[in-house]
């Protein structure tokens, strides 16, 4: 067994030979984690953290579940790996489990790595379904770091990196503390939602494959629409045969009380 490291080792291993993710190396000071217990977890110094934001919005269950690591244990003495093009039983059992709690008629699941990957595959359902090219998206929205991904989002972090891919036109948002249309929610007359259709037009219909959004705006702000605003993202879709997508990685499981955000107003997806 190799010797515990102290936290300064930790650091220094971690800034000298990997990257950091939307971060300038230079100022990167990472916390040392080493281990973690339901909702808390604590650096190499023995300092605990409550974990607000449950590492990357993903450890719903906190930290260490008995259940997760033993099912992680049999797994791995069973089978480790297998190919993509290969079936499993735990491959097709989580799949059906999912289209239990999925939206309306969704059943069918393409397990991919993360956030960013699915929503990669997600632009090729759509423009290959579709035919068409434009999808349209929010500024104040995140669905990844990955070339495609990034581009869908409006996090000014795709500054940087753009061009990216071509045919993502962007709308504003529901945001309604502070109306990109300058309205209070006293005097709203919905610019949030007639503004995409509107956008829509101009893009040409039948050159729009998707509106792409999240359950409920994560990294952007947290912000939640208005309640007609997704039944009537729904409307619209199918007023011109576009497809809907929500992005559920932050919203999804759980997180708004719903399995899925979407399920708060009643709306299903594509």
């Amino acid at each position: 067994m190799l010797p515990e490291k102290s936290a300064e080792e930790i650091v220094q291993e971690n800034l000298e030979y990997t990257f950091f993710s939307w971060s300038v190396q230079a100022e990167v000071n990472p916390i040392p984690v080493v281990g973690g217990k339901g909702s808390y977890f604590w650096d190499a110094n023995g300092k605990r953290y409550l974990d607000f934001a449950s590492q990357l919005i993903n450890l719903n269950i906190g930290h260490q579940h008995p259940k997760v690591i033993q099912a992680i244990k049999e797994q791995a003495d069973k089978l480790c790996y297998a190919a993509p093009g290969m079936a499993t039983d735990v491959r097709g059992e989580l799949g059906k489990l999912l289209a239990e709690i999925a939206p309306g008629d969704l059943c069918k699941t393409f397990f991919a790595l993360g956030g960013a990957e699915a929503n990669e595959n997600a632009i090729k359902f759509v423009r290959l379904y579709t035919g068409r090219h434009k999808i349209i998206t929010r500024y104040r929205s995140y669905h990844g770091a990955t070339a495609g991904a990034m581009t869908l989002s409006g996090d000014p972090r795709r500054l940087p990196v753009e061009p990216g891919i071509p045919g993502i036109v962007r709308v504003q948002d529901p945001y309604c503390y502070r109306c990109p249309f300058g309205w209070t929610p006293e005097t709203c007359h919905r610019e949030c939602i007639t503004h995409v259709e509107q956008v829509i037009k101009f893009e040409g219909p039948e050159n729009v494959a998707a509106i792409f959004l999240e359950g409920v705006t994560g990294t952007s702000g947290l912000i939640i629409p208005p309640d007609d605003y997704w039944p009537r993202m729904r409307e619209i879709a199918d007023k011109y045969g576009i497809l809907l997508v929500s992005d559920e990685v932050m919203s999804g499981f759980g997180r708004t009380g719903e399995w899925f955000a979407v399920n708060n107003w009643g709306v299903v997806p594509d």
